[in-house]
């Protein structure tokens, strides 16, 4: 005998939250009648306590206790009626329950055929019981075609090879955990693909790439071709042919980034020239998010400079963290002076002194110091450039709410 499992109160909620606290069977709703959880499928049978196995029953419905007056040939007429209408519906409801009890055993004989192909392709390796829940995970977002098509790319990408020409065990690992990202890839609106494969260069070539920023300067460089009148051919074209070449020509993060905010401007330009646009204003909820975002990323790069820090003999952890908050400051109130623009502003910036090296004695570690003094220069200008609101597309009114935003994160982080 299959032994009856008790039915939690949270699913007994949904069940009934289902089935808007009504019986299934009657058509009384609570609070005239006290509402049970009935199996559609008998546990005596074998009946699971899966949601769609089970129905909102009143008490009378659930227990066969209705008061019956065998006198009034009427109410019997009724209840019979009534009886025949309940039985279609369980017939009904039996039926759905067996079409997902198939569907349960389709979707387990998918999982199967995709993880024996996988097994044909990485001979002698299979997946183990991690692995098939991963792909269980995947059938779930995607579909099997995008899923093998994923796995023969992650294949003829990742796969390995020793002397011997057998596989290596690590890039079996390394392919298949790259499925997901494929089939979200594939997914993705041709734009989106693009842009990823830009940021995919960005982040192989350049020693410093911050993820968020990229995004954003990337999708503000599309909005504005969008705001012109530009389709996604048009778009998709431009990316190809002008964003990804140029992309494998910067150098670093700060000339690319000067290129395609370079860029934007321009199209920004474009558009003033064609018809002149109000100058979009934000709530006053999303610059509060504004600069909480840039706060946050200054912590992160700030943490950063820190750790690189230690390496340089001219490092002083509590006078550099005054001086760049010092230089932030400068940037985003823009007390630099009218004669001197940001550029050189930021060349002169006195938070780069902590990471200049000496020239006596020469440091035995001479080529790490070299590599991370660019890095280092790189991320505190990212950080004024980040502040630096007269470069941006705020209008005027947004840029004093932001001012003052920004002046009040200043006072709390000193």
């Amino acid at each position: 005998m299959t032994k009856r499992k008790s039915i939690s109160k949270k699913l007994r909620f949904e069940v009934f939250k289902r089935d808007k606290f009504q019986c299934q069977y009657c058509g009384k709703s609570a609070p005239d009648v006290i509402l049970n959880v009935d199996h559609i499928d008998p546990v005596a049978n074998g009946g699971s306590n899966e949601l769609i196995n089970l129905i909102t029953s009143c008490f009378d419905c659930n227990q066969g206790k209705k008061a019956r007056l065998l006198s009034d040939d009427t109410i019997v007429q009724k209840q019979r009626k009534q009886l025949e209408l309940i039985q279609e519906r369980r017939e009904q409801l039996e039926l759905m329950l067996d079409w997902k009890k198939s569907l349960n055993e389709f979707e387990e004989e998918k999982i199967t055929m995709v993880s024996d192909y996988w097994a044909s392709m990485m001979n002698p390796y299979s997946l183990n019981e991690n692995g098939l829940k991963s792909l269980e995970k995947l059938m779930k977002e995607f579909t099997i075609e995008d899923i093998l098509e994923s796995i023969d790319i992650a294949t003829k990408k990742y796969i390995k090879f020793d002397e011997k020409g057998e596989i290596i065990k690590e890039s079996v690992e390394m392919a298949f955990n790259k499925v997901g990202g494929i089939c979200a890839l594939k997914n993705m609106p041709e734009i989106n693909q693009k842009l990823a494969y830009v940021k995919g260069i960005c982040r192989n070539r350049f020693s410093y790439w911050d993820d968020r920023k990229g995004s954003l300067i990337l999708n503000n460089y599309i909005d504005a071709l969008k705001n012109y009148g530009w389709d996604n051919e048009g778009i998709v074209n431009d990316i190809e042919d002008e964003v990804i070449p140029k992309t494998k020509e910067a150098k670093n993060w700060t000339q690319w980034k000067n290129l395609i905010e370079q860029w934007t401007d321009d199209v920004n330009g474009w558009e003033k020239e064609v018809a002149v646009e109000h100058v979009k204003e934000f709530s006053v909820e999303s610059l509060e998010t504004h600069a909480n975002i840039m706060f946050g990323e200054m912590k992160d790069r700030v943490d950063a400079l820190i750790h690189i820090g230690q390496i340089f003999p001219l490092f002083k952890k509590s006078e550099f963290k005054r001086s760049i908050l010092s230089d932030v400051e400068q940037v985003y109130k823009s007390l630099y002076g009218d004669s001197q623009d940001f550029s050189s502003f930021v060349k002169s910036s006195t938070s780069l002194k902590f990471f200049k090296i000496p020239e006596n004695p020469c440091p035995d570690n001479l080529g790490i110091l070299m590599v991370l003094e660019n890095t280092a220069f790189e991320l505190i200008e990212s950080i004024l450039d980040s502040f630096y609101l007269e470069n941006s597309n705020y209008s005027d009114k947004d840029k004093k709410i932001l001012n003052m935003l920004i002046e009040e994160q200043m006072n709390n982080t000193t």
